[in-house]
């Protein structure tokens, strides 16, 4: 009959849906292996070690490590940070106050030199300013100060410490001292070695180093003239630093400390 509906072959759908469904599920598990297969390369890889007696790139490349810098014609000032020493022609006026003045002003002269001038802080105790200095091992190391006291209370003039232990040491403090001494204007009190006074500054120093008092400050018309003269005192000990360092690039072995000189005791209470 020409409209009969076309028969169903349930038989044969059946059996092709069954393959489709194993063929998607093999290729899925063909998939999934292929995945494995490739996690596992890539774990191997890792865990691989260099065959003995190979060298790896990276051991091949020399370390870049920056080679010290060579502080030898730099300087170190060390002004006084005692703010309890009152200038006698004013009675406000400060050690503290007047010495770091002078420093910023000794600073400033030789940086227009082509110097490097370090400068420590202005609170800094003289443990820290030592630290610091030996850290930087400068060319020349020079603690400022005025002085105070004297015999009876009327002392005068200018005088400069070193450590006997080096040779540099007294002439850094030559140098400064001849410049600053025909300066000043009274009667000078001369080069002194630390069995003088107990000056951790100068017993503890690697450098060159020299301590001076520039004068009197607890006398009215002394401590005048070293506010008065701020520039002029600046310029000497420019100056004697320059030319120290100047004699310290023909023999420089001349800044290190004696090794067979005896060593100092020191005590730390002792500021100035």
């Amino acid at each position: 009959m020409a409209n009969e509906p076309k028969k169903i072959d349930w038989v044969d759908l059946y059996a092709r849906a069954r393959w489709d469904r194993l063929l998607a599920a093999a290729a899925a598990v063909i998939v999934l292996l292929v995945i494995i297969v490739s996690i596992c390369r890539s774990c191997g890889k890792d865990d691989e070690k260099e065959p003995a007696g190979t060298t790896s790139i990276a051991e091949t490349i020399p370390p870049t490590t920056e080679p010290p810098i060579d502080y030898s014609k730099a300087v170190y000032l060390s002004p006084s940070t005692q703010y309890d020493n009152l200038y006698a022609c004013d009675g406000t006026t400060t050690e503290a106050a007047a010495m770091i003045e002078l420093a910023k002003k000794i600073k400033a002269l030789l940086e227009a030199d082509g110097y490097t001038v370090f400068m420590c802080g202005e609170t800094d105790s003289v443990r820290d300013k030592v630290t610091q200095g030996n850290e930087l091992q400068c060319g020349a190391y020079v603690a400022l100060h005025t002085n105070s006291g004297g015999e009876s209370g009327n002392g005068q003039g200018t005088e400069c410490y070193y450590n006997s232990n080096m040779t540099a040491s007294r002439q850094l403090a030559e140098c400064i001292y001849n410049n600053v001494a025909a300066l000043t204007p009274t009667e000078d009190r001369g080069l002194k070695d630390e069995s003088s006074r107990d000056l951790y500054e100068i017993v503890n120093n690697v450098s060159a180093c020299c301590l001076l008092e520039v004068e009197f400050h607890d006398i009215t018309e002394l401590s005048q003239w070293i506010l008065d003269h701020q520039d002029e005192t600046a310029k000497a000990i420019a100056d004697g630093i320059k030319n120290y360092l100047a004699i310290a690039e023909t023999s420089p072995s001349s800044g290190l400390i004696d090794p067979t000189a005896p060593t100092m005791e020191w005590t730390p209470d002792i500021v100035h």
